[in-house]
Order: structure tokens, then sequence, then C-alpha cells
């Protein structure tokens, strides 16, 4: 996940730099993740997140971007195996149901590393039309969980994809999905029923397949949404000392609220949370120094499930070092969710790498 995220930031900054016209970025915005989305896009960070997810428990996948398909109504995490989803339902059904939200995860956390490098790291890249692009397709994507055209287009993937149980999505439409399985954690993968063509398990999960609670969650979901939308860097306004920020992610036992605050001296990025699941909420804080050193303390549901009444305290620390152009990094968390990490058991990460962008390798020599 991490490595998805920078590498893709990068792309875009180095790529919105080198063009010298506001609407030429729009337009290459446009190209690489609508009409012919490209590895290192946004929508490539979508699929990768989800792959993240699936492969941390022993699915394998393959994300069709690099099909290289022009205008695709939509792209598949594809190659999933029926019986290793059914294993990961029933063992893991916490990272089941985060699997099918982690592609907006993903796009939540580019956006967020570009602004966070604009504002700490001096980046000069004018990202606008992509932060446009990822938050009104995010919305537009959890809202229309809840319309009708999810049945038509789930009735037209599976007529194209006939018996090839490869060419399969690992879950047709992410959001219908999401909170199908997040209502019904226990439900064993194969009560979906067997797929039309009498091949594999019936995977895609429509909107007439929800219960007038579950609809009735998402539509919900769809609304929150448009926190997202509350983020002076849409209206280039990212302030000169601190600036705000609030944001709406979907997770494996509900949703997070979170405000962000961001200040210039000391180099300080701060965000509390508000986790909510259909018992109770949740409060967590985490604080970045430097973009170096962070720290979180959370109290998160105990299974990081739906209907998890009591809960459990945890956190993380991480702290990165830099020589000249290489950096490393350790991370270790307790278990839990936190964006952009793809364990939610407890876990220990170690990165070495090569700084990505050049602002990286000049604070790596300070």
């Amino acid at each position: 996940m991490e490595q998805s995220v920078s590498w893709s930031a990068a792309f875009y900054d180095v790529c919105h730099r080198s063009l010298h016209r506001r609407w030429e970025i729009a337009l290459f915005d446009g190209i690489v993740d609508v009409v012919l989305p490209l590895p290192l896009s946004d929508t490539w960070v979508h699929e990768e997140f989800h792959r993240a997810v699936l492969g941390n428990r022993g699915v394998a996948s393959f994300d069709d971007v690099y099909k290289f398909r022009p205008l695709p109504e939509a792209i598949a995490v594809s190659h999933a195996n029926d019986d290793k989803l059914a294993r990961m339902k029933l063992e893991h059904p916490a990272d089941f149901v985060r699997a099918h939200a982690a592609g907006i995860e993903g796009e939540h956390a580019l956006v967020l590393r570009l602004e966070r490098q604009h504002f700490f790291g001096g980046a000069t890249s004018w990202n606008l039309p992509l932060y446009w692009l990822v938050k009104l397709d995010s919305i537009a994507y959890v809202v229309s969980g809840t319309t009708h055209e999810v049945n038509r287009l789930t009735d037209k993937w599976e007529r194209e994809e006939g018996a090839r149980v490869s060419k399969r999505d690992f879950t047709g439409h992410d959001f219908t999905a999401w909170v199908y399985d997040l209502f019904r954690p226990n439900a064993p993968y194969g009560a979906r029923g067997i797929h039309p063509s009498g091949v594999g398990i019936r995977r895609y999960i429509r909107e007439s397949d929800l219960t007038p609670a579950e609809n009735h969650y998402l539509h919900r979901q769809g609304r929150l949404s448009a926190i997202n939308l509350l983020d002076p860097n849409l209206i280039e306004l990212s302030g000169g000392r601190f600036s705000l920020s609030a944001g709406h992610l979907l997770t494996p036992f509900g949703y997070s609220i979170d405000g962000n605050l961001f200040l210039r001296k000391p180099r300080l990025f701060v965000t509390v949370h508000d986790y909510v699941n259909h018992e109770r909420n949740f409060a967590g804080v985490e604080a970045t120094l430097d973009e170096r050193y962070r720290v979180a303390l959370w109290h998160q549901p105990e299974h990081q499930m739906f209907r998890d009444r009591r809960g459990r305290l945890g956190g993380l620390a991480s702290a990165r070092v830099y020589r000249d152009k290489w950096f490393g990094e350790i991370e270790a968390k307790t278990g839990g969710w936190v964006e952009g990490n793809v364990h939610l058991d407890r876990s220990i990460t170690l990165r070495i790498g090569r700084a990505i962008l050049s602002n990286d390798a000049v604070r790596g020599r300070g």
C-alpha cells in the first residue's frame, strides 16, 4: 500500500510539473485515469489497494489496468480463486470487508499524500483537477451502490464473463459487496449462490440483494462521503501557517470521520478520528512530525467488526531516517485499522528504499 501511494504520488508530481499549462494537466489526468487508465495512475492505486488486502490473506489476483483497455466501463481485479475467497471470508471476515472498500481508501491516501507534499515539502505541481476527479468519482461510486443501475451492470458483467472464472472481478460493485458482508460477516461465501453460467460462485452483489437496512446504511455512507469535499485544497486555499480538512473513510467495521490539521511550524500533521460501527463511536488521534516521526493511539472495535460492542486500545509508532537519497523506516503497530497499512493485526514493518522525490533527498541532507 505504501509503495503504491508513493510511486503514484511521484508519477503525478513529475508529470504535472512537466506540463506548462493548466488545461494540459487537466487533459492529462482525464486521459490516464478515464480514457486509458495507466499503471501508476489513481485508477491503478485503487486496484492495487484491493489486491494488497487480498494478497495479505493469500488470495492472488491480477490488476486489469495492465490490459490497457481504452474507455473501460469497469476494471477488474481478476484471476482470484473462489476457494481462496471463501477461505478469506471464513477466517478473516474483517479483512474481507475491508478488501471491498480498499480501492477508495487508496485514492484518499493518494490525495492526502500529494496535499502533504505541497504543504510540508514545498512540492510545486498543480494537482487540482486530480483532487476533484478523485473525490467526486469516489462519492459518485459510493452513491451508485443504492441505484437500480447496479443490477443492470451486474447482469451485463455476468453475461460477458460467462463460465470464465479467471475473467471475473473479485467483487463486482465495491460497495454493495462492502455493505452486504459488513452486515453478514458470518454468512458463508457460498451462500451467494451459483454463478448464472453454472460455473463457480455468484460473487457479485446486486442492489436488489440488499435488505432495507443495508440499503439505508449504504445510502447514508454516500451522503457522508461528501465530507471529503471539506478540503481547502479544492479551491487552492491550503493556508500559510496552518490548514484544516475533513475526511470520510469506509472501514472494516463501518466508517471513520476524520479531522486533519496541518501546522507549518512545527512541521506537524495531526488527525483526530471518530470511528463508528453499528453499536457505538470510538476515538483515535495520530500525529506526524517533520514527515519522519509518527505516533497514533486509538480505541477501535475489539475484533474490527460491525457489531462489536467492546473496544480495544491500540497504537502505532514509526520513524524514518534519511541518508542522501536513501531512507530507512520502521513502523510497529498493535491490532487495528490504519489507513494505508495492510495489516489489521499487529505488525512490524521495515522499509528501505531510495527517495523518489527530489525534496526527499534534500531533506535527507538537512
